[in-house]
């Protein structure tokens, strides 16, 4: 048989539950907190630089929203390319390539350490991979038409209304490609104007001279350099774990949330159509990556790579079908898959083995295509998986 509890049993009962249940709020509230400071992924995209741009990482749910990041990134993307595009006709590397000859132009000291370090790996190269490559891009299609001059129409009075709303350098490619290939006449007088020994760069006093009139070109690396530009945001911000991705070239942080590493898919091998692409784990890692596929036009039944030669002066489009480059930083990864795209596998390989370059290459062969790794590369095959 029940009894009531007396009333000194109910007080008793009362205080205890009180407690309880302040302790349980108490945990509630601390496991929430640790929910909050529990790093979640994010993501942000745009467009840039004539392509888009992917940017995942990782922060927690009430810290560094997409939409802040993103008006960040935003406007330090625009400043590179109003720093270093050739298709704006008042950027500054523009305002450089219409310099006095023999004059110092004062720029900016990050405009100044791009040209630097292009032209480190012009040298290294021995002109296979040239920051003057300019006048040829333009001449074959790939870049502004009349770059040293006036801009072309805007979309809006040359172009149709399908071309409006392209991305800016589509814009250009639709209009500047060349409806018959280049005389070999024209290809002699602009490859007479490239030449990386004609470009001084100062980086102590931040100018840059032509000693004649060459056009510097920064596409092979300006893209690249964005990314690094947005990665080094990011770390500012106390942003450790991310993944910024433009056109293709990538800069990885440290580890996701979870602990897992970033991985990165390499088209080359899947060419073939019977392999599927090589994976590689990547932590505060750049990879780049050119092919003949990406960008090229057609005539006659031959395909012209935006890719050239600086020593023919012709688009090349040899057995190297695609190279990929890991690196510390975009901006010469970028760089460095152009270059080996010039090179070639053969020689490309001497050369990466010789800098300790990681470089995979893809090539063609009569039964489709192969690959072969420097030997800097090789240690990511273990890390596939």
């Amino acid at each position: 048989m029940a009894f009531p509890a007396s009333t000194g049993e109910y007080r008793l009962l009362s205080k205890s539950y009180k407690r309880s249940l302040v302790i349980g709020l108490i945990l509630l509230a601390a496991g929430f907190y640790a929910m909050s400071l529990r790093p979640t992924l994010k993501h942000i995209q745009g467009e840039t630089m004539g392509t888009t741009y992917s940017i995942t990482y990782a922060a927690t749910p009430f810290s560094h929203s997409a939409d802040d990041v993103k008006k960040q990134v935003d406007t330090l993307l625009e400043a590179v390319n109003d720093s270093m595009s050739t298709y704006r006709n008042e950027s500054e590397l523009m305002q450089f390539n219409r310099s006095e000859i023999g004059k110092p132009f004062k720029a900016s000291d990050e405009l100044v350490d791009l040209v630097d370090r292009s032209l480190v790996i012009s040298r290294m190269s021995d002109g296979a991979y040239d920051v003057t490559i300019g006048p040829l891009v333009n001449l074959w299609g790939f870049g502004p038409a009349d770059a040293n001059k006036q801009p072309v129409e805007s979309s809006a009075e040359a172009s149709s209304s399908d071309d409006e709303k392209a991305p800016e350098f589509v814009e250009w490619m639709l209009k500047n490609y060349p409806a018959e290939l280049p005389s070999e006449e024209a290809v002699a007088e602009a490859r007479a104007k490239v030449g990386y020994q004609a470009v001084i760069a100062d980086t102590r006093n931040d100018t840059l001279t032509r000693t004649k009139d060459v056009f510097v070109d920064l596409s092979s690396i300006a893209k690249g350099y964005g990314v690094d530009k947005v990665a080094y945001l990011l770390e500012s911000e106390g942003i450790k774990s991310y993944m910024v991705e433009i056109g293709g070239e990538v800069k990885v942080g440290a580890d996701k949330p979870s602990g897992t590493p970033w991985k990165l898919g390499i088209r080359g091998p899947a060419m073939s159509g019977n392999q599927p692409a090589l994976i590689v784990a990547l932590e505060n890692k750049a990879l780049a990556t050119s092919g003949d596929y990406l960008n090229y036009f057609e005539v006659d039944g031959h395909k012209y790579s935006h890719t050239i030669n600086p020593k023919t002066g012709h688009p090349e489009m040899g057995r190297l079908a695609e190279v990929a480059v890991i690196h510390d930083n975009v901006a010469e990864a970028d760089a460095l898959a152009t270059m080996f795209m010039v090179l070639g596998d053969e020689e490309g390989l001497k050369l990466a083995n010789r800098e300790g370059i990681a470089a995979h290459f893809t090539y063609h062969t009569d039964k489709g295509f192969d690959t072969v790794n420097s030997d800097a590369f090789k240690p990511y095959l273990s890390k596939q998986n």
